[in-house]
């Protein structure tokens, strides 16, 4: 199933024609998608295909040479990281980020502090606003199994459990859309369908997904919608069920003969 144009109606974020380039090397090539609320969308492709670059351009930390976005019907296409947060759109990265020699729980006090001053709220609200980070805190350590290692600096936690505790972090930031980049990198594979009960929770809780993970498996079983990204271009989109029977995503993204 080949990516044709779509209507945006419904769509919480829409990409418009998306360019960027690095000197001669063009990394999104007339990006046009729509992530919609009631499913969870995959991004998926080989090394170098623009996947990263393309969550980066969506949450302001590139800017496009063309192209526009809307998240809820609003251009947000070019404006900073924070103000992109601000409107409800949060990310994890490829190698977690933060506060490696905090601990878990300071690490999530932090994130919860950060959200609260950028929204206002922890000015006006003061040590009430406190007290309910605190519990928002805990309740999500405790529902991905973290809470155990609230003592732990985040630099010492395992592959799997740094992952975790990036997406704790992102959460504490109560977005209406999270896009995760590799979120099953360094999990054990015995943990990966935990990882995936996990995503399809923060799903249903109201908050809007989107996936890169190099997982193939793991990304057929936990989205509903994917995209096929190679060379900067979207090249298939369709169900999981659609996208592993595609001969071309056989041929372009497994190296595999159509």
């Amino acid at each position: 199933m080949t990516a044709t144009d779509k209507t945006s109606s419904g769509a919480m974020l829409s990409t418009h024609g998306l360019y960027k380039a690095f000197g001669g090397n063009v990394a999104v090539h007339d990006v046009s998608l729509d992530l919609y609320p009631d499913r969870i969308t995959a991004l998926i492709g080989p090394n170098g295909a623009g996947k990263t670059t393309l969550f980066n351009i969506i949450t302001g930390y590139e800017r496009p040479d063309s192209g526009d976005i809307t998240f809820d019907g609003n251009r947000v296409g070019g404006m900073a990281p924070w103000q992109i947060s601000r409107r409800g759109v949060a990310r994890t990265f490829q190698t977690p980020v933060g506060f490696p020699t905090m601990t878990l729980w300071e690490s999530m006090q932090v994130a919860g502090a950060s959200h609260a001053v950028l929204t206002g709220m922890l000015t006006t609200r003061g040590r009430r606003e406190t007290a309910k980070l605190s519990r928002r805190a805990d309740e999500i350590l405790d529902h991905l199994g973290l809470d155990k290692l609230l003592d732990t600096p985040v630099d010492e936690l395992a592959a799997g459990d740094r992952k975790l505790a990036e997406l704790a972090r992102q959460l504490m930031s109560q977005p209406r859309l999270l896009l995760l980049d590799e979120p099953a990198a360094g999990v054990n594979p015995g943990a990966i369908s935990r990882l995936s009960d996990l995503i399809r929770d923060v799903h249903r809780s109201g908050i809007a997904l989107m996936i890169i993970d190099h997982n193939l498996s793991f990304v057929l079983d936990v989205a509903d919608y994917v995209h096929v990204m190679a060379n900067g271009r979207i090249i298939a989109e369709g169900t999981p069920e659609e996208i592993a029977a595609s001969p071309l995503v056989r041929q372009v993204y497994m190296g595999v003969d159509a």
